[in-house]
């Protein structure tokens, strides 16, 4: 039955210039306010608290609607929290970039607006290089994903950003550059995903599709209206080599464009770094040093003495032990140029317990020295866990 009791006016619901949102009732019973009248005055608002009574059941529900309004602003708030933090976090950007690339590069001809989406892409690749490339290229190595073909080109592209960034490229020769390394596998994606789950060498018709690739590439981007010539040039470049190995043309050094053995650096760096990233019992630094020897094709020493020098021996998301046995992450590249100290946060213990949050450590200090690189499966840790190191 209806609770007709009589409480006090809670002085929370009378303000001046809004309306009363319940009937208010005077001490002998009869309505004094009824809901939805206006309180004009401060005079008149005194008046009202110092004589008015409100219904228990009317109190209640206003309660119960007033705790539904707060949950829903709390709600709201911390939607916008998220997508504040989603669009300035570059793993959580890099996540959604991997969706976007798996359904672009897998689906080219059923979606709308291609080069548009392409060049969005590399622009929002080339803002993450300017606001936080460490937790780009962490990204690189920390952010899951189930295609490689298609996320293969978008590392790529994000080493790109990064390395373009630190040569001052011009911002429509970056782009360009993005777009291709975007793009140099269109056609054959599948192909690329297909060969990174393959264990034995290539057959002759996985052969003599890769061998075609970088023109087959060029084609699709003609049919999809891309008529950008350098963008085509740098797709049928991308797997020239000084030596003349490469294909499909076989080209000399001085034949091949510059932009073209970036895009076929960064190519071969991530085909490494981030592979052996996701791989467990695999080290990226060990891959970097392997790259730097030039054990995988001729690169311009220039171009791989940057790369060193942008990336450092341990790059921003990789693994490491420290000298008084913790494992850490590492989360910015140095600012000195010191390769190897790296800032890092520790996540396990030397007793090999988890911390509740990362702790930053001082690689320069002795006890905090960096003894080597471990895995992410040593690490033991979800990337998830990692993702507020790299928040702004």
């Amino acid at each position: 039955m209806p609770d007709n009791t009589k409480i006090k006016l809670p002085p929370s619901l009378v303000r001046v210039g809004q309306e009363v949102p319940v009937d208010v009732y005077a001490r002998n019973g009869l309505l004094l306010v009824k809901k939805g009248h206006y309180v004009l005055t401060p005079e008149q608002k005194e008046r009202i608290l110092h004589a008015g009574q409100v219904t228990v059941d009317a109190q209640a529900a206003l309660s119960e609607r007033e705790e539904r309004e707060r949950r829903a602003r709390l709600a709201e708030a911390e939607r916008r929290a998220q997508e504040r933090l989603r669009e300035a976090n570059p793993l959580l950007e890099m996540d959604q970039l991997t969706h976007r690339c798996r359904g672009l590069l897998n689906h080219f001809y059923a979606m709308r607006e291609v080069e548009q989406s392409i060049r969005r892409t590399a622009d929002q690749l080339i803002r993450l290089a300017e606001t936080g490339p460490d937790g780009l290229i962490a990204a690189c190595l920390l952010v899951p994903f189930n295609d490689y073909g298609s996320t293969h080109s978008l590392h790529s592209a994000a080493i790109l950003a990064v390395l373009g960034r630190r040569m001052k490229l011009p911002p429509p020769e970056l782009q360009t550059l993005l777009c291709a390394a975007l793009t140099m596998n269109i056609g054959a994606t599948q192909l690329h995903t297909e060969l990174s789950r393959q264990d034995g060498p290539l057959n002759p018709e996985q052969r003599a599709e890769m061998q075609a690739h970088p023109l087959l590439a060029s084609a699709v981007l003609r049919d999809l209206g891309i008529e950008d010539e350098r963008w085509h040039l740098l797709v049928q470049q991308h797997h020239e080599e000084y030596g003349g190995g490469g294909y499909p043309y076989g080209l000399r050094k001085e034949e091949i464009d510059p932009g073209a053995h970036l895009v076929r650096l960064a190519d071969v760096l991530t085909s490494l770094l981030v592979t052996h990233a996701h791989r467990p019992g695999h080290l990226p630094s060990i891959a970097l040093g392997r790259l730097f020897r030039g054990e995988f094709a001729e690169f311009d020493p220039t171009f791989v003495a940057l790369l060193i020098k942008e990336l450092g021996i341990y790059p921003p998301g990789s693994f490491v032990k420290l000298a008084n046995h913790e494992y850490a992450v590492v989360t910015h590249r140095p600012s000195d140029g010191k390769t190897n100290q790296p800032r890092v946060a520790a996540l396990r213990s030397p007793n090999g317990e988890f911390y509740g949050e990362p702790h930053p450590r001082n690689t320069r200090l002795p006890e905090f020295s960096i003894v080597g690189p471990i895995s992410l499966a040593q690490a033991g840790v979800r990337p998830s866990f990692l993702v507020p190191l790299w928040a702004p």
